[in-house]
């Protein structure tokens, strides 16, 4: 009755499933061949049934036609002829199938070549001879059918698993196997090394037999491995075959590249008797992992009549069909078979794994060979491997089946072995296997997994079945909605024995214990069991003797031997070796240190084996997990944390836990410890008044702006019994800092409380999946619809024509302007903000249309291109479907970030998204190039085939001479009309070549974007060159970057939401210690930065290290450094060592240096390259790192895991506060900084900061300290003779020309109370660096004073609003600063006419040049340096007209814009020189670079002259007829608007009535389209 209420329940639940799958719609479609495809079509087909979808007889019985179309000739032609076949009235979907063995061809998408209207869908896919590629190309194409026929992926998934379900469920349904029983006869025709019994293994695998003769077999499988010529040895093979049987041909080919092309061997073979022929790769005796031979293994099954699909499939429905077969029992298919054990040598124990693991599928070890069936023979080598086989093998009993396991005492997990079965001619032993370990463990590699499978195959057990038995259970379980897990544990009694001090670490065990329902006692007879530990304290023999002397009879017990050690990697030989007490079932190892277990594998594997015992499964403890209880927690604070703790309680919150308001109701206290003083005194206060009787949480918080701070952790300092776990976090005034340390404390907390970081991701899996469906939902979906459109254009204020940019760019998508609201499908609205944006938004949209859907274009009038302005679509009613923001200037449309987004906004609300380009090289790339192609058409861009089909033109043009020349000749033939971007390439191995920028030498105005890229042989390199080339590329298309990783992100969840379903972090939080045997100029900095990103920690000293990091630099040679660097390590600590080779190759070959280290602590060896101060971006340095991450057990899943942390930066209801007070400053000087720190008081100035006389007058002291000997001494002198009652900013100035100076912080130098900020600043000469230490500066500066970029803004907006409203007062008059001054021109060297340049931005600010120094104000001096600086500058200055003030140009030859000079003015003595500026030509133009820009603003600061004046100077220039056009200009479109408005006034009054019908008709569009597609 109970079985049938379960069964019942299940068919409900199946059912219930069922319905939710009908939403897929069931059609039927008609297959129509318009060519050959040799039955490739067919696994489309197949795919289309399996989503529900069936295939009829005749067109007339189909719901749609489905036409394959392979391409024969031209794909136009092809096409045309196709699509004539299809009959009328019926929907179609056309598969185009191109052929070729590249799964990545490049193709253009052919439905461009598709006007019949009946073709609903075209796609492209890709074929070889009978079979679909594995390719992108395809994906897209079963992706795009889906969408059309409304199929979503989760409906697909639940299909797939009702059927599956059903088929379960039906008791009369058998599996039928087709797979027939064949006789077959192996012929080799050259050696193999025996790499074919692999092919033969797997064909003997799907039920073929292998005989001894020819007349016996059904077929002959003929392996051809190659020695000389292809054609050659395969006729040699084919001479002698024997007539009148089919056969296999097997050309083998050695070679230990897997992805080797070869031409095909079967276009050799003429012998009719061969009726297939395939190509295998295999090295020494081995077949290689490659596509190559799955795809000659697949094709034999095909041939054979045996498909990899139904042989899978078959086994696993007979499991599955087995098992949920109530009246079943489950037949294990290994026979009880009894071995015997064999030793011929010391294996120290390790052996004991390998017998376990054949009792565990069921076989039994016995006392004597003659009980046995087999022998087992393990032989270590002790000396040489054919001798110590031979002595194995002598004395064997005779007439037993033997497995020999040679086993190698080795710690290197890959040590390569030459297989030693070929040493082994006894018949007795049916199978040798090869082995390594090391000491008393089987070693976990390759080797020994392919040993252990060899055993299992022998042995007639599969893997497969072991494995679908494992993921039976787990399903079972997770499909039945009313199964209650039943936790095997039986509730147990114990007793407890200690034989000796355990400092109570044996608590923690006895607590494990009893979380899984056992209960202790207080006497043996009321117990089950007896739970026995032992500490040693001498030796662990005899210790374990006294132990078990007085047990009490009768009673079964655990004995746990417990190792007093610091090391948790402690290497110890099994106790359980020692124990002849037959009442001990268990004895395992633990270790402990003082009064805790340590956290071990030892210890991990000590509780696995109690757990084992006593009958508890993982599941049941994951399940135990996973159902994590809801507790909650109260919180303590100590200290002031700046509510940055709120963020932790969050956390908490959102894993289920409480926070209550009193500490009696709470399960466990939460204690915020903030570091005020010293971190010692400030713990111990925290714990003095805590609860007694509640667990605790420590956080010590540790203020500081530095994620990467390192600090000793504070648990040490903890010895309260109640505080159960201590971390540390770091935060800065408000909030928790986003660093390693923080993710730590927070995933200790988790593993704490239970919470598997499973349950976390999966957590946040749902969600995304949950937003994935609602994606493909058909309810959800946005229906994109681009068409040629039509737009009728507002202008509801002066644009000065710059809106017909924006006009023309939508005309060049393929839309169109019309003259009337009638004719168009959409309204385009300018709005220029003229005096509050409010009201002019409100007043542009008062008289529009009520029926048209509109797209506004607030259009600001600016000259700044960053100027930052609030989102206009804030005021805009629910008509106008999207609102854009633009800048603009005079006529002209700025170019900037804010009109880029306002494009792309456009072109997506509209569904334009793809662009498609042609591609022109103008030169040999190696097919660099292709790898900027693809990230091209990663963002939705197209490639093309001819320049008439583009939209804009991509040119490789790669230097081969001189750029100008090559740039030149690659612009000469480019066709007139189409926009292009022009790559100019560079061929170099260095990836940070300094390179002038080649779009100074472009003059074609077609030329939109000019770019630079490095790219080596066939590769670009990874370089910040090629990083700005591509932003700047993607800039000009209007591709922002966030989108596209939202993109990316959304396809990667999107594509994987079947099969992500746990990530198995595995990382361990492991302590290292740094060992440096040489110079590395800090490169290793960025090695040990990378240890601790995944969670690692240095530490100071070897005694708390788990592990060391050994960096050796070689300085000689590799041999004599890596032996001088080993010689000093600590004996018993593992270790890594990186050696170093010092290059600035990023592709330099070396021999791997870890053949050259014998120390059995070396666990890894890894090379890196590095130059000068930095590790070089190299293949070598990728692999070596992730060899590392191998060793410490760090998969690429827990990267991935990482991406959550992301979102705790964006709180979308934070309020920016904003709090500039007008304060006054008072500056103190403490030594000469040539006015630099000018610069800075400015910038304190600029946000409403007062510079006042005295220091009775101010509100804070401002100290600059120069650093003129040693920091410590002149920080101390600048604060001692400080004013005492006032708050200070100290500034220490460092005099350097290196913007990325590393300096110590000088605010540890500080202990003034009145000091309460303290910052490191870089200047040169009498200028502040651009550098990020002084960014950081004046961050922490304007923190401190609590201003915001905002309030920045709104200060700096504040000022030009005053300068304007003073500017425009009626009763002012400006006053231009700038005068019509006079010039003279002095050259002192060859320039190349470069100066002119300079002379013309001169006159363009009204300065006039002079024919003589006696007609002129000032005279302007270039002097080109020819040798070197001082003399050039003295020469220049040497006749110079005496009373004559001067600017001094030194103009510096060079090709780099980022040249680094030395600033020339202090060489400049003569008094009359009142400006020296720096500039850099190159040929006979100036450079585009940041120094001349400095120049010439310098120059403009020098003659007073501002951007407002330089206008009005341009303005004062023009001529009357100038100024007569513009007047014509402006009353023509003040005419046109009149005009415009009075059209639209009259047709408002004369066409009321038709507006309503075009909103209906538009409402049946839109309706329309969002009933399309999917």
């Amino acid at each position: 009755m109970e079985v049938s209420e379960t069964s019942q329940r299940k068919n409900q639940s199946v059912s219930d499933m069922a319905q939710k799958a009908e939403t897929v719609s069931w059609k039927k479609f008609f297959v129509i061949l318009a060519g050959r495809t040799n039955d490739a079509h067919l696994e489309f087909v197949a795919k289309l049934e399996s989503i529900g979808q069936t295939e009829v007889n005749s067109p007339e019985e189909s719901d749609y036609l489905l036409v394959f179309c392979p391409v024969a000739s031209r794909v136009g032609t092809v096409v045309n002829e196709a699509v004539e076949k299809i009959q009328g009235g019926k929907p179609a979907i056309l598969v185009v199938m191109h052929h070729t063995f590249n799964p990545v061809q490049v193709l253009t998408e052919s439905r461009r070549l598709v006007d019949n209207p009946n073709v609903k869908v075209t796609v492209d896919c890709l074929f070889y001879e009978d079979k679909l590629l594995t390719s992108n190309r395809n994906d897209t194409a079963w992706c795009d059918v889906q969408k059309y026929l409304g199929v979503s992926k989760f409906s697909i998934f639940e299909v797939e698993l009702i059927n599956f379900m059903h088929r379960k469920r039906d008791s009369n349904h058998e599996l039928q196997i087709s797979v027939p029983q064949k006789k077959f006869f192996v012929i080799l025709a050259g050696k193999t090394n025996d790499a074919h019994l692999e092919f033969v293994a797997k064909i003997e695998s799907i039920g073929h037999t292998e005989v001894n003769s020819p007349e016996e077999s059904d077929y002959l499988l003929v392996f051809c491995p190659v020695a000389s010529r292809v054609g050659s040895d395969v006729s040699e093979a084919l001479e002698k075959l024997p007539g009148g049987k089919p056969a296999i041909l097997v050309v083998m080919h050695h070679t230990f590249n897997p992805d080797q092309v070869l031409p095909e061997s079967r276009r050799l073979v003429d012998n009719p008797n061969v009726e297939l022929t395939v190509d295998c790769l295999f090295y020494e005796g081995k077949l290689l992992e490659s596509n190559r031979n799955y795809t000659a293994w697949i094709d034999v099954q095909k041939f054979l009549g045996v498909s990899k699909q139904p042989t899978l499939v078959a086994k696993f429905m007979n499991y599955i069909r087995r098992k949920f077969d109530i009246n079943h029992e489950l037949q294990i298919s290994v026979p009880q078979k009894k071995f015997f054990v064999i030793l011929v040598g010391k294996t120290n124990d390790a052996h004991l794994e390998f017998v376990a693991k054949i009792e565990s599928i069921g076989h039994t070890e016995v006392n004597s060979p003659e009980e046995s069936d087999y022998l087992l023979v393990f032989c270590p080598v002790a000396s040489r491997v054919g001798t110590d086989v031979s002595e194995a093998l002598e004395n064997l009993p005779g007439g037993k089946p033997a497995i020999l396991v040679v086993m190698h005492h080795t710690f290197n997990p890959d040590q390569v072995l030459a297989e030693s079965r070929r040493l082994v001619n006894n018949p007795n032993v049916k199978l040798t296997v090869d082995c390594l370990f090391y000491e008393d463990k089987l070693l976990t590699s390759n080797r020994n997994y392919t040993a252990w499978i060899d055993v299992q195959k022998y042995l007639g057990v599969s893997k497969i079945s072991v494995l679908v038995a494992e993921f039976i259970n787990y399903f079972k379980m997770k499909l039945d909605s009313n199964h209650q897990l039943q936790i095997s544990v039986s509730q147990k009694k114990f007793f407890v024995i200690l034989a000796g001090k355990t400092d109570n670490a044996h608590l923690e065990f006895v607590a494990k214990l009893e979380s899984i329902g056992h209960t202790e006692v207080n006497s043996p007879e009321e117990s089950d069991y007896l739970l026995v530990f032992c500490p040693v304290a001498s030796r662990v023999e005899r210790d374990v003797s006294e132990a078990l002397e007085n047990l009490p009879g009768g009673k079964p017990a655990i004995l746990v031997v417990m190792h007093h050690t610091f090391n948790p990697d402690q290497v110890l030989a099994e106790s359980r070796r020692l124990v002849n007490n037959t009442n001990v079932k268990v004895t395992v190892d633990c270790l402990f240190y003082e009064g805790k277990l340590l956290t071990s594998n030892r210890n991990d594997t000590a509780w696995h084996d109690v757990q084992k015992y006593l009958g508890v499964s993982k599941v049941s403890t994951f399940q135990t997990m996973f159902n994590m209880s809801q507790k909650k927690f109260f919180v303590i604070l100590v200290g002031k944390t700046d509510d940055a703790h709120l963020e932790f309680v969050a956390k908490l919150e959102s894993i289920g836990h409480t926070e209550l308001n009193n500490p009696e109701e709470s399960d466990y206290l939460l204690v915020f410890c903030p570091v005020a003083s010293r971190v010692e005194r400030d713990v111990s206060e925290a714990l003095e008044d805590l609860p007694g009787g509640k667990p605790a949480i420590l956080v010590v918080m540790h203020h500081t702006f530095n994620a990467d701070q390192v600090l000793a952790e504070s648990r040490r300092l903890v010895d309260n019994p109640n505080v159960e776990l201590t971390v540390d976090c770091l935060f800065y005034e408000g909030k928790l800092l986003t660093s390693n340390r923080n993710d730590t404390a927070w995933r200790d907390v988790q593993k704490y409380l239970g919470v598997s970081k499973e349950s976390t991701l999966k957590t946040w899996l749902a969600k995304s999946m949950n937003y994935i469906k609602s994606k493909h939902d058909s309810s959800h979906e946005h229906q994109i619809s681009v068409s040629q459109k039509k737009f009728f254009v507002f202008l509801v204020g002066k644009t000065n024509d710059a809106h017909l940019e924006f006009v023309a760019k939508l005309e060049s998508i393929g839309h169109t302007e019309v003259n009337s609201l009638e004719e168009s499908d959409y309204l385009l609205v300018f709005c220029p903000a003229a005096l509050n944006v409010g009201t002019d938004v409100s007043e542009a949209l008062e008289n529009l249309p009520g029926g048209k859907p509109t797209i506004l274009v607030m259009m600001h009038h600016t000259l700044n291109p960053d100027q930052v302005i609030a989102d206009s679509r804030r005021l805009v009613n629910v008509n106008v479907k999207l609102t854009v923001d633009c800048l603009f200037y005079k006529d002209k449309l700025l170019t900037s970030n804010r009109n880029d987004t306002a494009w792309f906004d456009v072109q997506k609300h509209l569904g334009v998204s793809k662009v498609k380009f042609f591609v022109i090289l103008a030169g040999k790339t190696n097919d660099a190039h292709l790898e900027f192609v693809a990230k091209l058409k990663s963002i939705g861009q197209t490639e093309v085939n001819s320049p008439e089909e583009s939209d804009y033109l991509l040119v490789f043009c790669p230097v081969a001479s001189r750029v100008g020349r090559d740039v030149s000749e690659a612009l000469e033939k480019l066709p007139g009309d189409k926009p292009a971007i022009l790559v100019v390439m560079h061929h170099t191995f260095n990836p940070d070549q300094v390179l002038a920028e080649s779009r100074r030498l472009v003059n074609n105005p077609n030329v939109k974007v000019t770019v630079d890229c490095l790219f080596y042989e066939d590769k670009l390199l990874k370089s910040n060159r090629n990083y700005t080339a591509w932003i700047d590329v993607q800039k000009y298309l209007g591709v922002s970057k966030v989108s596209i990783l939202v993109a990316k992100f959304k396809n990667f969840l999107s594509s994987n939401v079947d099969f992500i379903h746990e990530f198995q972090i595995l990382v361990s939080q492991k302590k290292f210690f740094v060992i440096l045997a040489g110079k590395t100029n800090d490169a290793h900095l960025e090695f040990v930065a990378k240890i601790e990103s995944i969670g690692h920690t240095e530490v100071n000293s070897l005694e708390e290290s788990d592990y060391l990091l050994v960096f050796c630099p070689v300085a000689s040679r590799v041999g004599g450094d890596v032996s001088e660097a080993l010689e000093k390590l600590p004996g018993d600590k593992p270790a890594i060592l990186v050696i170093m080779h010092q290059t600035f190759e990023p592709d330099k070959v070396l021999p791997e240096s870890r053949r050259l280290v014998d120390n059995p602590n070396v666990e890894v060896t890894v090379d890196y390259l590095f130059y000068e101060g930095k590790l070089l971006k190299s293949n070598r340095n990728d692999i070596a790192w992730i060899d590392v991450q191998k060793y410490l057990g760090v998969s690429k899943e827990s990267t991935l895991g990482a991406m959550n942390n992301i979102s705790r930066k964006r709180d979308s209801n934070h309020e920016l506060q904003i709090s500039v007070s007008k304060k006054k400053f008072f500056v103190i000087l403490v030594g000469k900084t040539n006015d630099a720190h000018l610069e800075f008081v400015a910038k304190l100035e600029s946000i409403g900061q007062t510079e006042v006389n005295s220091p009775e007058e101010s509100d804070y002291l401002l100290v600059f300290c120069p650093v003129a000997s040693r920091v410590g001494t002149d920080v101390s002198g600048a604060l001692e003779n400080f004013p005492g009652d006032k708050p200070a900013i100290l500034f220490v100035m460092h005099h350097t020309f290196n913007r990325d100076q590393v300096l110590a912080e000088s605010r540890r130098l500080v202990d003034n109370p009145n000091v309460e900020l303290t910052v490191d600043c870089l200047f040169y000469e009498d200028k502040l660096l651009k550098s990020n230490r002084n960014d950081t500066a004046w961050i922490d500066v304007q923190k401190y004073l609590g201003v915001s970029k905002e309030s920045t803004l709104k200060a700096l907006g504040a000022k030009i609003m005053n300068n304007i409203s003073w500017k425009r007062d009626f009763n002012h008059e400006l006053q231009i600063s700038v005068f019509q001054k006079k010039f003279f021109v002095i050259l002192a060297g060859k320039t190349n006419d470069a100066h002119l340049e300079f002379v013309a931005k001169l006159k363009s600010i009204g300065h006039t040049e002079v024919n003589s120094p006696e007609e002129s104000d000032y005279l302007l001096v270039f002097c080109p340096v020819a040798s070197r600086v001082g003399r050039a500058v003295s020469d220049a200055l040497e006749k110079l007209p005496g009373d004559k003030p001067a600017i001094l140009v030194v103009m510096h030859h060079t090709f780099n814009p980022d040249h680094v000079v030395v600033e020339s003015r202090r060489l400049v003595d003569n008094p009359n020189v009142q400006l020296t500026v720096d500039c850099l030509f190159y040929e006979g133009k100036l450079l585009k670079s940041n120094r001349n820009d400095i120049a010439w603003f310098d120059v403009k600061k020098y003659l007073g002259v501002s951007m407002v004046s330089t206008l009005r100077a341009s303005f004062n220039r023009m001529s009357s007829r100038q100024w007569l056009f513009v007047f014509l200009v402006i009353l023509f479109l003040l005419v046109l608007l009149v005009a415009v408005i009075l059209s639209a006034v009259f047709n408002v009054g004369r066409n009321t009535t038709n507006y309503n019908k075009t909103a209906n008709g538009l409402e049946g569009i839109i309706c329309n389209n969002y009933s399309c597609g999917g």
